[in-house]
């Protein structure tokens, strides 16, 4: 997958990506003080991405990045061969000319599962124009998923510095420099997408509906980053939308300052935004597929959790949660330890591989503060805190939903260090927060 072009390329590229972000950070410092952390928060993607291949292609010897790649490589071959093919199976159109029969030994061929499962492939339809801009290079393409990704969490790190400012360099170690960020966050992979796609709806989100600054570039990264979610993991915007009504109720009801006006308008705002909220559910519902109904979404959990047992495919680094039985009385018994293990698991003495030191030793930091934070000031006040502040409410909704979710389908630690990579910066963020805030009582 590497070879002597790739290693040539790497020095280009990076003068041309370094070059631009210096670029980026000077337009903007003068104004916003945190893109001091821009540059280097690249650095530090560009590094972890590097040990993210090198994990996977000399410790695993392959995997699913690989795959990925191949996949991105036969599409990204086919668009410069046939764009009348190539733009078919690009946008996954009704066309007869969207299937494997459009592919040749020139072009390569995709995976044949990966291709027949469109939540998939869409990593693949996502991959393939960088792979074009990359050079057909599986070391450029990707850097530039890393990058791509990097833009959704960056957007998600000026929104902390919008909301909160004066803890830029806090929030650079929180969201730019964690290591699980950076290292699973990276590379061609459905969890960099997921990664950066959640940070960016959340900024968008925050400029549509809360601040109303800067709304048509919003509302189109919006819908964008919506339907990239939408097309590979519809569980994390049924996470999300929780939160938002909640979030909206919220900034609503503080707007108002008369506090009679509040009490009496308070159940109408709830109504409309809790309405809006089931009516925006139901209007994706048809495009969520399994996770559009219950039962469905049940269903999908009982086949991913067997799934994750395959000790042959996944190692036997297994946690143990009850069988999901396919009633609601058996998620809600292992609500709780599920939402515990997608937070605080792996700890120290459940590590089962080297790519799970890193994560095991952030989350026994969180556990660490959040305990304290509960017995050292009382979960009173650390509650009161959170629910006097709207985006704190939203990430901790987001953060206990995705985490059960998570969880619950989950039975290896393996891919729980990455699944649950999306909902960090969020709950992280949140509890530095809500510590800093209970200090300055």
């Amino acid at each position: 997958m590497v070879s002597i072009e790739d290693l040539i390329l790497v020095p280009l590229y990076l003068f041309v990506i370094i070059g631009l972000a210096r670029l980026i950070k000077s337009n903007n410092i003068n104004q916003h003080p945190e893109y001091k952390y821009f540059v280097k928060g690249i650095w530090f993607k560009l590094i972890g991405v590097s040990a993210f291949i090198s994990i996977y292609l000399f410790y695993y010897g392959g995997g699913d990045t690989i795959t990925y790649f191949k996949g991105a490589r036969a599409l990204g071959n086919l668009i410069m061969q046939d764009f009348s093919k190539g733009f078919a199976v690009l946008f996954n159109t009704n066309s007869y000319e969207n299937s494997l029969s459009s592919f040749n030994s020139k072009t390569g061929i995709p995976p044949w599962h990966y291709f027949a499962n469109k939540n998939t492939f869409l990593i693949c339809r996502l991959s393939a124009p960088l792979y074009i801009l990359g050079s057909k290079s599986f070391l450029i393409t990707s850097f530039l998923t890393s990058l791509f990704s990097y833009i959704g969490i960056w957007k998600f790190y000026r929104l902390l510095n919008i909301l909160y400012p004066g803890h830029s360099k806090i929030f650079a170690y929180l969201v730019l420099f964690m290591p699980s960020l950076i290292f699973w966050g990276g590379g061609v992979m459905k969890d960099s997408y997921m990664l950066g796609a959640t940070c960016w709806i959340t900024y968008s989100f925050f400029h549509v509906l809360i601040s109303r600054k800067k709304t048509f570039w919003n509302v189109c990264f919006l819908v964008l980053n919506i339907v990239m979610i939408l097309n590979c993991k519809p569980y994390i915007l049924i996470s999300l939308i929780p939160g938002f009504v909640i979030w909206v109720n919220y900034n609503s009801l503080k707007n108002i300052k008369n506090s009679l006006v509040r009490v009496l308008v308070f159940p109408a705002i709830v109504l409309v935004f809790s309405g809006s909220g089931i009516l925006l559910f139901n209007s994706l519902s048809g495009s969520m597929g399994v996770y559009g109904s219950l039962e469905g979404a049940i269903k999908k959990a009982q086949i991913t959790q067997d799934d994750l047992l395959r000790e042959w495919h996944y190692g036997a680094n297994n946690y143990k949660l009850d069988r999901i039985d396919g009633s609601i009385s058996g998620l809600l018994r292992s609500a709780p330890l599920a939402t515990f293990t997608a937070l605080f698991r792996p700890l120290p003495w459940e590590i089962g591989s080297p790519t799970m030191v890193v994560s095991a030793v952030e989350n026994t930091l969180l556990l660490f503060f959040v305990l304290y934070s509960l017995f050292r000031i009382g979960p009173f006040r650390f509650f009161k805190i959170t629910f006097n502040d709207p985006f704190l409410v939203y990430c901790l909704i987001f953060s206990l939903i995705f985490a059960f979710g998570v969880g619950i389908a989950g039975t290896n630690f393996g891919a729980l260090v990455r699944y649950k990579i999306p909902l960090m910066p969020f709950f992280f963020s949140f509890i530095y927060i809500v510590r800093k805030k209970l200090l300055l009582k």
